[in-house]
């Protein structure tokens, strides 16, 4: 009996250590934990939340171990306004296809995803029972809220990411509202689309709107060519012009200084003046002159010299006339 007792003593306090030994857990580094003592969140402040580490509590059913991705970034999606049939050829099914209503009373399909982060651990936790099922619904209330913002022209082709930016606002605003615990990451657009039935009526405006775009880029371009070689034009139209007067300027202020010079020579001596400028005459004609001739008077028995003048070169600036069109 003595033996027995002392055996059963031993497997107490073995039953003993292992209990407590089991009270013992680990949290890893992307996790939080709280400990649940009798159904209540066990500790004060700091000390409600532990880390990763290892930890200890009295083991079950005393407390009990609630654990949460804190550091993990999850994701919810939304198909509520998507497609209900697989084959995209398939029209839709009256009272089975989800879609939302957008400003212009026009329907619009689109799907969604929701990534978010856990910021309060023991808010999200405790305070909503299913935190998913509050941030779906959330998500595709500000998706009908923000659709009936945009025309389906803006949300569908023009202002696909201010529509997308309109919706993660929104719900952002309602989980901060709301006090879930989740940080907003972001929400992404999977897919827009109009109505299956009108598809084509869409590409079609799509493709006439590119086809215009493009056209509006060509003229665009082509006026921008057209405008800076009209500008070079003129710009060098001004500098031959400004060239021509400077150089114009530079030979009457030339001939005007000559001239008061030898009319203040011919004023002394009028004869002596006259001659020398008329052998200088002479001697710049003759040498300017390609074709000279000299022809004999039978008569008075002298000789006769005759020079074939050469055109005057027309000047620059004179505008030439059109040439007629041929009959």
């Amino acid at each position: 009996m003595t033996v027995s007792f002392r055996v059963l003593r031993f497997v107490m306090v073995l039953l003993l250590v292992a209990y407590v030994v089991s009270g013992v857990f680990i949290v890893r580094q992307d996790e939080k934990a709280f400990v649940l003592m009798f159904g209540k969140v066990a500790g004060l402040g700091a000390e409600r939340v532990k880390g990763p580490g290892i930890h200890w509590t009295f083991p079950r059913p005393i407390s009990d171990i609630v654990r949460v991705k804190s550091e993990q970034v999850q994701a919810v999606e939304s198909a509520t306004f998507a497609f209900a049939a697989t084959d995209p050829m398939q029209l839709a099914a009256p009272g089975k296809e989800g879609y939302s209503l957008t400003g212009d009373a026009n329907l619009m399909h689109s799907r969604w995803v929701l990534r978010y982060q856990i910021a309060d651990p023991e808010a999200y936790l405790f305070r909503v029972r299913d935190n998913r099922a509050v941030l779906l619904r959330e998500l595709d209330h500000a998706v009908t809220k923000s659709s009936g913002r945009f025309a389906i022209d803006r949300a569908l082709r023009t202002d696909i990411e201010a529509f997308r930016g309109a919706v993660a606002e929104e719900v952002t605003q309602r989980c901060q509202a709301l006090g879930l615990g989740v940080q907003i990451v972001g929400v992404e657009l999977q897919v827009v689309a109009p109505p299956r039935a009108v598809a084509d009526a869409f590409n079609e405006v799509v493709a006439a709107e590119q086809e215009r775009s493009e056209k509006i880029s060509a003229a665009r371009g082509y006026a921008s060519r057209a405008v800076n070689e009209a500008h070079g034009q003129a710009a060098k139209l001004l500098a031959e012009g400004e060239a021509y007067q400077r150089r114009t300027v530079s030979e009457v202020s030339a001939d005007a200084d000559y001239f008061n010079k030898v009319y203040t020579e011919y004023v002394k001596n009028p004869d002596v003046i006259a001659r020398t400028l008329l052998q200088d005459t002479l001697r710049r004609t003759l040498a300017g002159v390609e074709n000279k001739f000299i022809l004999p008077d039978d008569a008075t028995g002298k000789q006769e010299l005759r020079l074939l003048l050469n055109r005057e070169q027309q000047s620059p600036w004179t505008v030439k006339k059109p040439e007629a069109p041929p009959n």
